[in-house]
């Protein structure tokens, strides 16, 4: 018979770790479910044995991010059920997804009979080495995020050999873990709006909203190339976008598409599934480049060292892109050119932007620029770090921000910049995000990102009430002030004009409960500094020659975005840049 411990078995709607459908037990069998808590919320696994060895395990509830979580479940669950231990690594780029995964398998082999600690004591496991790794080929491309993506899929599809090292155990780099927005002028959505927009305008804004810092040419290929890179999206890797687009703030229009589920990931995992299916294209996880190498004035290669093994391998190449993202997550280097940016300020990013790209570039004679102006995110989790997609409930247009004196101090939809040092300036240095559930349900914000939405209310650090003064309790806010805050707001929303900080969205007022309050801070996001590049993505030297066979595409390069990055311009220049030095490396 059947023995089911740990709880009864759910076996429908479940998924098994390879991504297929559930294994049931069959006589003789017996299964244990576990939980543990993800990077997502509660996640829960099921393993099944016989006679002791373990079959399978199965995924009975997860709510990981797909690409990240998801990746690393389906590498874990092989090395534990292929070699039958419980010694395994984390995978790099996924820590919190890898530790759940683990204690969750651990408690389901306790719940069917097993000693954890034993298997946890059993000889270590490691992925394997792939078969063949290329390392003579026609392009290196380094750092496996958007624009590495883009350009290697470009130029593999021109004919050129193509290699792709990723220094993480998972792929996607900060595409997989932003929201995935693009700005895009003239897109269809505005059209059928009636919102008039141009390249022009794109341009404008993104210089302007840099305070005039960035280099126009720059600027220009990102604004004429997004409408091109949107629909290279659409057709070479099948993303599908909501029906609209957001008023991300400094943008004078409304112009950021964004992908459905709201997630980076449903970008890079399309992307990653359309590359397997190129020939000539190979990408290699857990590689880290260390060098670049240089032959008569020209770069011709990376050295570099698989993680996991410790193997050196030197990829020979005519041309090497430099796709390694920038530096949010080393806080040395933060503090190297902006002492502010210091180990008390989070971060968004991934934990592999740590600039090593920069770091080789500088090496060869590589012109390093604008590397002082770091960007931080206005709202993020205060406790992670991590940027509150539920904080869209604000680029929605159906939110106001206030301190914990219950006053508003910013414009809602100002520069991300603006907003962050309006909120380091009040009381504990955060502010709050006061909306209704009728506007929560007019904009499906909630649905979009119901784990992170458990997540916050679990913590208390959003919290919901029938009244203003239960939402404002927990976070001392002052609720009189609010609501004062707020009859002033609904009548801004009456007459159509915000006397206070001239909102330049839609005025949605705020009506009655049940209410909702957020506490934010701000984070670290995004580095505008990085190698200095010409409109070919060719890098500079210090006397502004291109280094021969070295390109940049992404947050790497910088002298785009001036001081400050406009919310959905990152996605476009990765794309269009991406693209761009794809296109140049097979010509």
């Amino acid at each position: 018979m059947i023995a089911a411990a740990g709880g009864a078995s759910l076996f429908l709607g479940a998924c098994a770790s390879d991504g297929g459908a559930a294994k049931i037990p069959q006589s003789g069998q017996i299964a244990g479910s576990g939980s543990s808590t993800g990077k997502g919320g509660e996640l829960n696994v099921e393993c099944v044995l016989e006679d002791g060895k373990l079959l399978h395990i199965n995924v009975l509830k997860s709510q990981e991010s797909a690409g990240v979580g998801t990746e690393a479940i389906d590498v874990l669950s092989s090395l534990i059920v292929d070699n039958q231990t419980l010694n395994v690594d984390a995978v790099s780029g996924a820590t919190l997804s890898s530790r759940a995964f683990i204690l969750a398998t651990a408690d389901a082999l306790k719940q069917a009979g097993e000693d954890a600690d034993e298997w946890k004591a059993r000889a270590k496991a490691v992925p394997a080495l792939p078969d063949s790794i290329p390392t003579d080929v026609d392009v290196v491309v380094v750092g496996a995020g958007g624009a590495g993506y883009a350009a290697a899929l470009t130029a593999a599809r021109n004919g050129s050999s193509v290699v792709m090292i990723e220094k993480l155990g998972i792929t996607g780099g900060d595409t997989i873990l932003s929201g995935g927005a693009i700005s895009v002028p003239n897109n269809y959505f505005q059209r059928r709006d009636g919102i008039e927009d141009s390249v022009e305008k794109l341009a404008e804004d993104m210089l302007v909203g840099g305070d005039n810092i960035g280099d126009p040419e720059l600027v220009q290929v990102i604004a004429e190339g997004a409408y091109d890179a949107m629909e290279w999206l659409t057709f070479e890797a099948d993303v599908a976008w909501q029906p609209y687009q957001q008023f991300f703030g400094g943008h004078s229009v409304a112009r950021s598409l964004v992908p459905y589920g709201q997630e980076g990931s449903e970008i890079i995992v399309k992307l990653d599934k359309r590359c397997k299916e190129v020939d000539g294209l190979t990408i290699v996880r857990n590689m880290k480049a260390e060098e670049l190498v240089v032959e008569g004035g020209a770069v011709t290669g990376v050295k570099a060292t698989h993680t996991l093994s410790g193997d050196p391998y030197t990829f020979k190449a005519k041309h090497v892109i430099l796709a390694t993202g920038g530096f949010g997550s080393n806080v040395e280097m933060r503090v190297k050119y902006n002492p502010k940016m210091d180990e008390n300020i989070l971060s968004t990013d991934s934990v592999g932007a740590t600039g090593d790209g920069i770091s080789m570039a500088e090496a060869i004679g590589a012109n390093l620029i604008d590397m002082q102006y770091i960007q931080t995110y206005p709202t993020c989790d205060v406790e992670t770090g991590g940027l509150l997609y539920t904080g869209n409930m604000r680029l929605n247009q159906n939110a106001i921000c206030v301190n914990k004196e219950g006053k508003r101090y910013v414009e809602e939809l100002e520069r991300r910049d603006v907003i962050s040092e309006a909120t380091t300036q009040q009381t504990d240095g955060v502010g709050y995000m006061v909306f209704t559930q009728e506007q929560v349900d007019k904009t499906g914000v909630f649905n979009a990102n119901k784990s992170e939405v458990e997540n916050l209310l679990a913590r208390e650090k959003m919290v919901r009430g029938d009244t203003l003064e239960e939402a404002c309790k927990p976070f001392s806010i002052d609720a009189a002030e609010l609501q004062k805050t707020i009859d002033t707001w609904n009548g801004y929303c009456a007459a159509g004009k915000d006397d206070d900080f001239n909102y330049r969205g839609t005025l949605n007022p705020i009506n009655e409960g049940p209410y909702y309050v957020i506490v934010f801070k701000p984070s670290v996001h995004y580095t505008m500094g990085g190698l200095h590049i010409n409109p070919q993505a060719q890098v500079l030297d210090d006397a502004g020659e291109p280094i021969s066979g070295l390109m940049a595409i992404g947050e790497v390069a910088g002298h785009k975005m001036g001081d400050n990055r406009l919310g959905s311009c990152s996605i476009a220049d990765a794309f269009v840049f991406g693209r761009r030095a794809g296109e140049a490396v097979s010509k």
